[in-house]
């Protein structure tokens, strides 16, 4: 009984003294080990996250990530030129821009027969760029301009969310982030040339300017807007709407009726009297009028060409990457969702480029998500605070989505773009060939090689070879055809195709059948 005893009172006193003597050892021994380490790391963390809300983020963060996003962006879309993956998008405005450079009619014999390059979308920002035609190369500073016009608006989208939004450091540089690693912005950098690629940092420019009401530069920026792209006076009313409601009233009403008078007359009355029904790049071949009337005439059949499939998996692909944050603020991203849908009713969604059906809607995702999450946070003193686990979830998606879906991929390996094989080699012996002056018709990969004349046509290549659909028109003076862009062909449809193109007097100048490519001459 006395052991029992004793054992009971030593028990107690571990329990209730020394016990928790020892458990409180050994903490501070951890502690001790332990804490310094972590709280050096907190105090960096806070001294650099207050250097930055102080100023210095606002100086470099913005302008540093622009030259970053620009700098990738003309890397890549020049190793695409180099390594002959563009299409005839590029080779069409390079040829537009060529024949205003030379003072010609820019009437593109790529976009179709007697189509003036305005009558499209009415892009008047073609004649500024044909004044840098002068110093370089079209085919490459058409690129080079695209991505820094796309590298440029991550200025105004970082003041728009720390002076508008009222976001943090972090919350910015997610959105940011989001931008910059967002697949459609790399589409849009790297799928050939579109004036409307160029009208991103003045449509986000536009959103914090109308906010901030700095009135002259929101009507540079509403100018510049205009002149990339007609009908982008509707996103200008849109938004004019949106400014009338947030901030300034008198300039929001002049920016709808700006906006509206622009889009309508151009696109309602000049393009149906001058323009051309089947003109490549307009609304699937239909003006501003006609698809407004079939929107009117048959609602159902609209409807169904909006939710086709393409369309369905593009507005995710925009979407998915910014966690559907827009589908929070409606009504900022409604001025996107408009003009986009021009081109979502087209009957044929698939032949129009993805910039075309894109460009816009990025902007305004991007201006709703800013809104989003501001909405989402909690008002401090005077930023918003947002749950690191949203921007955690929001820059994860960036990085995979950008990871498994953008065309600069690493899974595409885009630093081998640039690297010359000898099929390429030998397309540019060919094209050094042919003569400046003489007209062409080409294979899609050589197209932008040869934009820079006057007469340029594109092979047909999705169908088997035909001599005389070739060999159109009368005057041509060449035919440069690359077996990789053709369908499959067998020894006597290729010996039936050359014997037609020598009935017509052209000559074999340069047969490759190692590389695949053969020039034709008369």
């Amino acid at each position: 009984m006395c052991l029992c005893a004793a054992l009971f009172v030593t028990t107690s006193v571990w329990s209730k003294t020394l016990r928790p003597r020892v458990a409180i050892a050994m903490t501070a021994t951890r502690s001790h080990t332990v804490t310094p380490v972590r709280r050096r790391i907190e105090r960096a963390a806070i001294r650099t996250q207050s250097r930055l809300e102080a100023g210095i983020g606002d100086r470099w963060i913005p302008h540093l990530s622009s030259l970053l996003l620009a700098g990738a962006l003309i890397y890549l879309s020049l190793a695409r030129i180099e390594g002959l993956r563009t299409g005839s998008d590029l080779a069409a405005y390079t040829q537009s821009v060529w024949l205003i450079r030379e003072g010609q009619v820019p009437e593109p014999s790529l976009f179709g027969s007697s189509v003036h390059v305005l009558e499209l979308h009415w892009s008047f920002v073609v004649y500024p760029l044909a004044l840098l035609g002068l110093l370089f190369p079209v085919a490459k500073m058409l690129v080079v301009v695209q991505s820094l016009a796309l590298g440029l608006g991550i200025v105004p989208l970082w003041r728009l969310a720390r002076n508008v939004a009222k976001l943090r450091i972090g919350a910015a540089s997610a959105v940011i982030l989001a931008y910059a690693l967002h697949p459609t912005t790399h589409y849009l950098g790297l799928e050939d040339f579109h004036p409307v690629s160029l009208a991103i940092p003045g449509l986000i420019g536009m959103a914090y300017f109308g906010a901030t009401e700095r009135r002259r530069w929101f009507w540079f920026c509403v100018f510049y807007v205009l002149v990339c792209r007609a009908d982008l006076g509707l996103a200008v009313a849109v938004w004019g709407l949106i400014v009338t409601a947030q901030s300034d009233r008198r300039v929001g009403l002049w920016a709808v009726g700006v906006g509206l008078v622009w889009s309508l007359g151009f696109l309602l009355v000049a393009q149906p009297i001058m323009g051309q029904p089947g003109a490549k790049g307009a609304y699937a071949g239909q003006s501003l009028g006609e698809v407004l009337l079939v929107t009117l005439r048959e609602p159902a059949g609209v409807f169904s060409n909006l939710i086709a499939q393409q369309n369905v998996a593009l507005l995710i692909g925009l979407l998915a990457p910014l966690i559907f944050l827009p589908l929070l603020s409606l009504r900022h991203l409604s001025a996107g969702v408009l003009v986009s849908m021009l081109s979502l009713v087209s009957d044929v969604p698939e032949q129009i480029s993805i910039s075309e059906r894109s460009a816009v809607l990025l902007a305004f995702s991007f201006i709703a998500s800013t809104y989003a999450l501001r909405r989402l946070g909690n008002m401090g003193v005077d930023r918003v605070f947002i749950d690191a686990r949203l921007l955690t979830a929001l820059a994860a998606a960036a990085v995979l989505l950008y990871s498994s879906t953008s065309p600069a991929s690493p899974y595409e390996r885009p630093w081998t773009w640039n690297e010359t094989n000898e099929q390429e080699a030998a397309v540019v012996a060919a094209v050094d060939r042919v003569l400046p002056s003489e007209s062409v018709r080409a294979s899609p990969s050589a197209l932008t090689l040869l934009a820079e004349r006057t007469w340029i046509f594109e092979l047909e290549t999705s169908t088997e070879l035909s001599v005389t659909q070739t060999a159109f028109p009368d005057f041509l003076d060449a035919v440069l055809l690359v077996d990789s862009d053709l369908p499959e062909q067998t020894d006597e449809q290729r010996q039936s195709f050359e014997e037609g193109m020598q009935s017509l007097g052209f000559v074999l100048r340069v047969d490759d059948d190692q590389n695949g490519v053969h020039l034709y001459v008369r």
